[in-house]
């Protein structure tokens, strides 16, 4: 008789591209688990969840993300974009992305005419990961940021650091 065998699923990578304007932002935080090693928190944007199981990772994502706004790369953004980017429906969650560590990120300022609204429409993109942060305003920015920065209070509270996490877990992990 054969040993049992742990299910191999295969990996993929994608890039999802979420279009952050205005200054109205919500990520809605879930969390599971609290205090012990299998603790993780939840952070929903429109089609996009994001889980974290590690406070640092999701310092890390915050810090990555406000860093357009100290580089200078937001100069050539409008304060209030004036029309909202396309959207997925609320709840349609089409992406999860587990941060079991930080990836490297990078950010590239971008342009394009949009004969639709007839003008030049500038954006910022932060990537990390198959994430593509795209921020059209310096509003959406601040907000999002905000929103994210949560995240982080909430992973402090409830998630266990690598090192407590690794002593719950006897060792493995």
């Amino acid at each position: 008789m054969t040993p049992p065998q742990t299910p191999n699923f295969p990996t993929s990578t994608t890039r999802t591209t979420v279009l952050i304007a205005g200054a109205s932002q919500e990520v809605r935080l879930d969390v599971t688990s609290a205090l012990t090693a299998a603790a993780a928190v939840f952070a929903t944007i429109g089609a996009v969840r994001m889980v974290f199981t590690d406070p640092a990772v999701a310092r890390g994502v915050v810090t990555a993300l406000r860093r357009p706004a100290t580089g200078g790369f937001l100069l050539a953004l409008p304060e209030q974009f004036l029309l909202r980017p396309d959207r997925f429906t609320a709840d349609e969650h089409l992406v999860t992305v587990h941060w079991a560590q930080m990836p490297t990120s990078k950010i590239t300022p971008g342009g394009a005419f949009d004969p639709q609204r007839r003008r030049h429409i500038h954006w910022v993109d932060v990537e990390a990961g198959p994430l593509v942060f795209r921020f059209f305003d310096k509003a959406g920015h601040a907000a999002f940021v905000a929103e994210i920065a949560r995240t982080v209070q909430v992973a402090r509270s409830v998630l266990l650091p690598a090192d407590e996490k690794a002593l719950a877990l006897g060792g493995r992990g």
